[in-house]
């Protein structure tokens, strides 16, 4: 192996084993209302692997790439949140087949990396929040495709620039939703911030612009419903630290803007819908010791 590549490899075998059971009482207060769940034992082999490299033609360029499998056993509460009525505990196994590819590099100040994926999923689990009460379920086959980059600037000892630009597209691969967006997964985000020690460590800058394009609201599978509007925010802190003793002042979504990252949209009526309004302007300050 050449030393200027790099392989990496991991796999994993897991064995769950589970046995489910639901205790009814139909003289408790709403016990009228509900229904004892169905039973369940089950034993479920799973496996992840992970395959890797990086190459470095030079010190200022290199490429690297991934291929993997991996997985996510539902948890306690996962489980019991699985069908409104009744509850019946079998809920399936999220697995994934990933391929990563990328290349970065360093030029003088700069350094920067840039990488595409697909991710193709199997059961993917959701929460799906419709009346009365909400459920997890395992969606039909999905897909994530998308373009990462990211880069530091470092304009002097003092002042560092960074920002990165994403484009994920998230769609249904099968069934009744085929070619659709999935809920909640803006195709486009991005930031942008710098950091400049004012002070050595005594006082140091942080800004940063976050931005987040629209995306479909959760409950929107169907792709018929407005989306959650694209936002853009300013957050800024100053801290510093001497010794054992360190301080901030922070200020988050600094122009005061509206708006909410997180909506459900109704089941039965087109334009409905519930929204989450984040806070506006927000103050904190810190001061403390470690010893």
């Amino acid at each position: 192996m050449l030393p200027t590549t790099d392989i990496s490899f991991g796999a994993r075998l897991q064995q769950t084993r589970l046995s489910a059971r639901d205790r009814y009482d139909p003289t408790a207060p709403g016990g009228a209302f509900d229904a004892q769940a169905t039973p369940l034992d089950s034993v479920e082999t799973q496996h992840a692997l992970h395959l890797g490299f990086e190459h470095r033609f030079s010190p200022m360029f290199a490429v690297f790439g991934r291929v993997a499998r991996s997985f996510r056993t539902p948890n306690v509460d996962e489980r019991i949140g699985v069908n409104a009525f009744p509850v019946d505990f079998n809920l399936k196994t999220q697995t994934s087949r990933d391929i990563e590819g990328g290349v970065r590099g360093h030029l003088g100040m700069l350094d920067w990396q840039s990488s595409v994926y697909e991710m193709e999923l199997n059961n993917e689990i959701l929460f799906i929040p419709f009346p009365p009460i909400g459920a997890n379920i395992n969606l039909d086959p999905t897909r994530r495709v998308g373009v990462e980059n990211s880069a530091t600037l470092r304009v002097s000892d003092t002042l560092r620039l960074k920002g990165g630009v994403t484009y994920t597209r998230a769609t249904f691969r099968e069934g009744i939703y085929a070619g659709n967006d999935i809920p909640l997964v803006s195709r486009w985000t991005g930031n942008l911030g710098l950091t400049w020690d004012v002070y050595q460590k005594l006082a140091v800058l942080d800004a940063v612009v976050r931005y987040v394009g629209e995306r479909r609201m959760d409950n929107d599978q169907a792709n018929t419903q407005k989306r959650i509007p694209a936002d853009a925010t300013i957050d800024f802190k100053l801290s510093g630290e001497y010794q054992h003793f360190f301080w901030s002042l922070s200020v988050n979504n600094l122009l005061n803007a509206m708006y909410y990252d997180y909506a459900i949209a109704s089941s039965f009526t087109d334009g409905r819908f519930s929204a989450y309004p984040l806070p506006g302007r927000t103050y904190m300050v810190k001061a403390g010791a470690t010893f």
